[in-house]
């Protein structure tokens, strides 16, 4: 992975850009109490990430009591999520939106506040490989992942509510290594996680530069699938303006670079993404959209991809205790291969259900329907579906549970059938809920995963984890 060393240096342009702030900083940034926040009326939880640009005003202090941010809620942490994007958990270690707490900052002309976390996982696993029963190994795994985050400004637009800062522009830095030791057979391995941001906020318009970079492996804590492990390089620039107080354009261009294992099936996608919204009412928005992108392949013999799509966006939220949002629409796909392949007309979508069925019980409700290049099957087209609630409840105000079933099905264009069922289960402590103040989370967890393949016989595998996680903000 030629671009490790190039993120070996987070750190010491951390300390350049906080010697650049102090000095024109003054006075010390004083911890105040922060609002407590109401995740049903503000952005609708959900593995999907669906968010609107309501999201750019503060949170209501409606008086909401606290519940625990489950994993579903954390992963909507990027508001600009498209159809073609998997979740990457790092990014519920430290995410984008702020729901780690900051340890130290400076407040002059230009806030600059920092997060300094760490969070280590100690686990059992009876197949490290995630491979078929007569080579499966077990293994105990311990991982570290050092939290670095840098604000600068006022991150994520919140600049119109009582807590304003002094600016509309912000720089984000996150940088989230992961080291990865085998206990058994003393195996080492580490993986790289960047996220860089910058962009302008006010009440009429957002300007967003982002970079993402991060490593994946499958021999992790990590409940995914091989589909999903690759490494991914993202630049992103996004752009939306309230045409009226109830109109809103919006505009995103992306390029991602993928690379896995198997380099044939390595792959450049550049997709753009136009949308139109409406607020009918603070409870009701509507908005059309299109998506559009092509897919092209190192190797020639693969070709590549060209799609388009036509999309309705809805979002929903009668109450403050139940909402649902739907990004769905038509999708025609053509492709540039030897040998032809006529083109490809489907549905897609990406539905999120909200209900705080109390104060102490949250459930989301996702469905996503895409058309993904597979990683594994050297450029094969998939049908995914992918369906499942995530339930969050609390014991008391430091006492959790979680729960998250997922249920994929994959459907490739060379006639092979995955059913991919997983589970998560979790009993959690947290310190201190408010965010200002440092911070400790502990999970007990338990996940189970399993596929299984229609196209070989006797390639089904399953796979079980039990371990302990522990973050600390410092």
């Amino acid at each position: 992975m030629e671009l490790r060393a190039a993120f070996l240096l987070p750190g010491n342009l951390m300390a350049i850009v906080l010697t650049c702030t102090a000095a024109t900083a003054a006075t010390p940034l004083k911890k105040e109490a922060a609002p407590r926040y109401s995740d049903g009326f503000v952005s609708l939880p959900g593995p999907l990430g669906l968010m609107e640009p309501s999201t750019l005003l503060p949170p209501p202090d409606d008086g909401t009591t606290f519940v625990t941010l489950s994993k579903s809620s954390r992963r909507a942490a990027n508001p600009d999520v498209d159809l073609t994007s998997e979740p990457r958990r790092w990014q519920s270690a430290a995410s984008s939106s702020g729901f780690q707490p900051y340890t130290w900052g400076l407040a002059g002309d230009i806030n600059a506040n920092v997060a300094l976390g760490l969070q280590s996982t100690l686990f059992y696993t009876d197949n490290i490989d995630f491979l078929t029963s007569n080579r499966k190994k077990s293994e105990t795994v311990f991982e570290i992942s050092p939290v670095i985050k840098l604000d600068l400004g006022d991150p994520q637009g919140w600049i119109s509510g009582p807590n304003s800062g002094r600016s509309q522009y912000y720089t984000s830095l996150l940088y989230v290594p992961t080291f990865y030791y085998h206990l058994g057979e003393e195996v080492d391995d580490y993986a790289q996680h960047f996220l860089c941001e910058t962009g302008r906020v006010n009440e009429v318009s957002r300007s967003v530069l982002r970079l993402e970079y991060d490593e994946r492996i499958l021999a992790s804590s990590e409940n995914t699938s091989p589909e999903m492990n690759y490494t991914l390089l993202d630049a992103s620039a996004l752009q939306e303006y309230k045409i009226t107080p109830r109109t809103t354009l919006r505009g995103k261009g992306t390029y991602r670079k993928l690379t896995v294992a198997q380099a044939t099936s390595n792959r450049s996608e550049w997709i753009g993404d136009l949308g139109l919204n409406w607020e009918l009412s603070p409870k009701t928005k509507l908005g059309i959209g299109s998506e559009f992108g092509s897919i092209i392949y190192e190797q020639r013999a693969l070709g590549s991809q060209n799609y388009q799509q036509a999309l309705i966006l809805i979002d929903w939220r009668p109450t403050t205790k139940f909402g649902f949002n739907t990004r769905t629409g038509i999708e025609w796909r053509e492709f540039q291969r030897s040998p032809p392949q006529s083109m490809k007309t489907s549905l897609v979508t990406m539905s999120s259900v909200y209900w705080q069925v109390s104060e102490k019980t949250r459930i989301n409700t996702s469905l996503r329907v895409a058309n993904t290049p597979s990683v594994l099957a050297q450029g094969a087209l998939f049908r995914q579906i992918r369906f499942g609630p995530d339930i969050s409840h609390d014991f008391s105000p430091h006492f959790y549970s979680t729960a998250a079933v997922q249920v994929i099905r994959r459907l490739y264009d060379t006639g092979r059938r995955d059913w991919e069922p997983m589970l998560r289960l979790a009993l959690g402590y947290r310190g201190e809920i408010d965010r200002e103040y440092n911070r400790t989370n502990i999970e007990l967890f338990y996940q189970w995963h399993q596929r299984t393949r229609s196209d070989v016989q006797g390639a089904d595998v399953n796979r079980s984890q039990v371990g302990v996680q522990l973050t600390r903000y410092f």
